[in-house]
């Protein structure tokens, strides 16, 4: 059973564009910041965003594979659609939720040791991101299906 769902080229597109997306993000950021920071495979933020190159890179093969008009890929470009839309609307709330924790903690020193700078980090889901993320993924399932 495992076998059949892990050789399934509809399923093995999404994880290859996923692992391939954390491997660009990896190689950004080491020249960007010019050190090696390992702990940037861990996140879904950043450039390209992985949440929208995994759905959009599902929503092609899919696409691909069974019809631009079928209903399977009509379905699974809706909740495509939505999870990428909320991955944008999730940067708002995240980033007033971290300045109001940002503003207790610095308001009080016990909370000092929370993180290494006195400040919670903000996840950074910009628009850049999510439509590198969406181009690389419809890349890479047109690449590898």
């Amino acid at each position: 059973m495992f076998k059949e769902v892990l050789y399934r080229e509809i399923f093995l597109v999404p994880v290859i564009c996923g692992l391939l997306i954390q491997g660009i993000k990896l190689i950004l950021q080491c020249v960007a910041e010019r050190k090696f920071k390992l702990d940037v495979v861990t996140q879904a933020d950043g450039m390209p965003n992985l949440h929208s190159a995994v759905f959009s890179s599902l929503s092609m093969s899919i696409g691909m594979k069974y019809g631009f008009s079928s209903i399977l890929f009509s379905v699974v470009a809706a909740y495509s659609a939505i999870i990428i839309h909320d991955t944008m609307r999730l940067k708002g709330e995240k980033v007033k939720q971290t300045n109001v924790l940002n503003r207790i903690i610095s308001s009080n020193e016990s909370y000092q040791d929370i993180t290494e700078d006195g400040e919670l980090r903000t996840l950074r889901f910009k628009p850049l991101d999510v439509l590198s993320g969406t181009v690389l993924g419809i890349i890479g399932a047109y690449c590898f299906l």
